[in-house]
């Protein structure tokens, strides 16, 4: 019997088990989850350092975005070609030689390089995941994803502790690079031996799959960029809204984007308990309603209690619209499993590199309150593409 994350009773219905391979894609989604989220913070210490403007501070998180898009066009021929095995490893050792460029820099053309270096592997490591969980029976499938990003959401919230230990050393900002060479061969300590063991019990290039996507695939690939979108739309000015609090106080707004990754992290665990009893497309539907309801509180602004308040329900509901939507998406690519989770990505990280960019050029151009009118218009967007989905989808069923 093949080492799935399934009973030996097999079939959809068969007892979910997590083996260590899928302990080990949950750790390595963790892994690239934290190397992603620390550009941000990462940027008053890069601005400080090589005196860089916000125009080129910002490019970093756009380089990291744009070798996602480029490598999500042949991701699944390399997965393919290396099989899942191969392709994970190698895409994190691939992201760690792209943070070491990186944190030996001595000015911003290595450190944008660095980061693009860091992306290109990045992208492997996600469409590599994404591509094993979906192997897994499709009663399964949601259920993994929303727990994957749940270990991605809590390794997102380690990274301003790990910058801070860095700030409290002589190692500074560039204490990233040890930590994740430590985390890295803590990982594939047990790691490596728990994929070689899937990988003499299963097919790789089966899984990858292979084939034509078809418009149900990129009906919810849209989903995917618009709810990434929402997300960053939400996460990425959300210290910067929240200084327009009565009291102007830093360290309140500090607070907010604690507040943020906690209610993230809250939102995805709550859905991978309840992702087995209640249909994607319905838990969708429940996560928007959550964010619609949280914004006009947020927006206001009114006082601290009720701005956390509609900050907590936006993060809780916005952080599920990516897995859902993947796990939808790769719903509707069955047997081409390595395509759909390579592009993916392309949506996920064009939203990363648009979104922020030009919410910011609107903010300019009016305030930011009136920008932030995209996070209800893009959720409006989401449920009429769901909608369309599930029409299209009753009918031919």
């Amino acid at each position: 019997m093949a080492n799935t994350p399934t009973s030996t009773t097999g079939g959809d219905s068969a007892r979910l088990v997590r083996t260590p391979f899928i302990w080990t894609l949950y750790l390595v989604l963790g892994l690239f989850s934290f190397m992603l989220s620390m550009i941000g913070p990462m940027v008053p210490y890069l601005q400080d350092e090589f005196r860089m403007d916000y125009t080129l501070a910002g490019l970093h998180q756009s380089a990291f975005a744009l070798g996602m898009v480029t490598m999500g066009f042949a991701g699944s021929s390399i997965i393919k070609r290396f099989g899942i095995v191969k392709s994970l490893w190698g895409g994190l050792l691939d992201m760690l030689a792209g943070l070491l460029l990186m944190v030996l820099a001595k000015g911003p053309a290595m450190t944008l390089g660095g980061v693009f270096v860091m992306s290109l592997g990045g992208l492997i490591v996600l469409a590599t995941v994404q591509t094993a969980l979906a192997s897994n029976p499709a009663a399964h499938r949601g259920k993994l994803i929303m727990e994957a990003n749940v270990m991605a959401s809590v390794m997102t919230m380690l990274v301003p502790l790990v910058l801070l230990a860095g700030t409290r050393s002589v190692l500074g900002w560039r204490i990233v690079f040890p930590a994740m060479l430590v985390s890295v061969i803590a990982v594939a300590s047990f790691g490596l031996p728990a994929t070689r063991k899937h990988q003499n019990t299963r097919d790789e290039k089966a899984d990858a799959g292979g084939g034509r996507l078809g418009a149900a695939y990129w009906r919810m690939w849209l989903v995917v960029f618009f709810g990434v979108s929402v997300e960053w739309a939400i996460s990425f000015w959300c210290m910067t809204y929240l200084l327009g609090l009565p009291g102007n106080s830093r360290e309140l707004a500090a607070a907010g984007t604690v507040l943020l990754g906690v209610s993230a992290v809250a939102g995805r665990f709550f859905s991978s308990r309840v992702s087995h009893r209640v249909p994607e497309d319905r838990l969708m539907l429940i996560m928007m309603a959550i964010v619609l309801v949280g914004f006009p509180l947020y927006w206001l602004r009114t006082s601290v209690p009720l701005a956390f308040l509609g900050l907590a329900l936006c993060g809780f509901g916005s952080a599920n619209f990516y897995p859902l939507g993947l796990s939808i998406a790769l719903g509707h690519a069955p047997g081409n499993a390595a395509k759909a989770s390579s592009l993916a990505p392309v949506a996920s990280g064009s939203a990363i590199g648009l979104a922020p960019l030009l919410l910011g050029r609107l903010a300019d151009a009016t305030d930011m309150r009136l920008a932030l009118w995209y996070i209800p218009i893009g959720v409006v967007i989401i449920f009429a593409i769901t909608v369309i989905d599930k029409a299209m989808h009753g009918k031919k069923a």
